[in-house]
């Protein structure tokens, strides 16, 4: 088994995280699967073996049944989990949405599977449960009522951190969601983590503190954001409860492309950032093995990420953030960029 990689320096949490989804079969909406299928439980194994400290999981791949049998072979392999989410989004019955959708009877199951999935959150000793905003959306113009929508939301999330505090009190997880602005709907409720942000100051105030962001570095390359900014804007709010790490060739499908690969002066620009504010949460993947991979080279797609942002992370810590106040005094933003690019390169 590989030795953990360890980021030298880092605050807090310095081992890497990657899903169990991150080593899938290659299907996709046009085609079917190009690998076998390696059991959930299997893929812990992979995951050790490419380095990482932590892993995580939706509810669909590690139901809470399951949940002592992953923390055997976990713990056996050094690994923890470091983030749990509730699938809203492979359920049929979730269609057109979980806590959105127009039909009450669905949002009341939304929330027995959320309540459910904080649990296996405790269960599995995860600190972070992410809620992804999936199937939250409409394809159709006026098919939802948005200010019901808001409402909605505000309930489901408010009735989630209700029941953490109540059954967990200070054991409880924080919830970090997840925003992204389309696919697979046209339209995404929690878009941006502006959004997010505002839903999280109007959650009740016995419940906010729980409650913080997942940015994810794609998601925002898609709805044409800086995933910088967005990252500072959490920070700022200090509500950047964790991140998911990936590359996106312009905006385009999600494509989980490995970090460090599409734009790294900025990934270096983001790791500078992070140390800056000594954030302790954990750097972890958001990654998917491509169709052309072969089920030998399946983990290629963490071992590259994590051998980028090792790399990144080096050079970050060797940007003289003297220089930078300079540059940024005189207004010389151009001699910035290129004393970043000699940093990179």
């Amino acid at each position: 088994m590989s030795k953990p990689i360890l980021l030298s320096g880092k605050s807090g949490a310095s081992g890497l995280g990657a899903g169990v989804w991150n080593l899938g079969p290659g299907g996709d909406p046009f085609g079917g699967p190009t690998r076998k299928v390696i059991p959930v439980l299997d893929r812990l194994p992979l995951l050790a073996g490419a380095g990482m400290s932590y892993f995580e999981a939706h509810d669909t791949e590690i139901p809470l049944s399951d949940v002592p049998r992953a923390r055997k072979i976990a713990a056996s392999l050094g690994l923890k989990c470091g983030m749990y989410t509730p699938s809203f989004f492979t359920d049929t019955r979730f269609k057109d949405g979980a806590m959105t959708s127009n039909d009450p009877a669905i949002r009341k199951l939304a929330l027995e599977n959320a309540k459910r999935a904080v649990d296996a959150t405790v269960a599995l000793e995860a600190r972070v449960m992410v809620f992804w905003n999936g199937r939250e959306g409409f394809d159709f113009v006026l098919g939802k009522n948005g200010r019901d929508v808001f409402k909605r939301l505000v309930e489901g999330f408010n009735a989630v951190g209700t029941y953490a505090l109540t059954r967990y009190g200070r054991k409880s997880p924080r919830f970090a969601i997840e925003p992204k602005p389309n696919e697979p709907r046209a339209n995404m409720y929690l878009s941006n983590a502006g959004e997010v942000l505002y839903l999280i100051s109007r959650l009740d105030k016995s419940v906010q503190h729980l409650f913080g962001v997942n940015p994810e570095t794609a998601h925002s390359r898609i709805a044409g954001l800086d995933y910088l900014w967005d990252v500072e804007m959490c920070l700022e709010a200090g509500k950047l409860f964790h991140i998911h790490l990936n590359a996106q060739d312009g905006q385009r499908y999600d494509q989980d492309l490995p970090f460090g690969y599409a734009e790294p002066l900025k990934d270096l620009a983001l790791l500078v950032v992070l140390q800056d504010a000594k954030w302790p949460g954990i750097l972890s993947f958001d990654v998917r093995a491509p169709r052309t991979d072969s089920q030998r080279n399946i983990t290629d797609i963490v071992t590259v990420s994590a051998a980028n942002l090792q790399r990144l992370w080096t050079r970050a810590q060797k940007v003289n953030r003297a220089k930078i106040a300079s540059f940024r005094k005189d207004g010389r933003y151009t001699a910035l960029s290129g004393y970043l690019a000699e940093c990179l390169y």
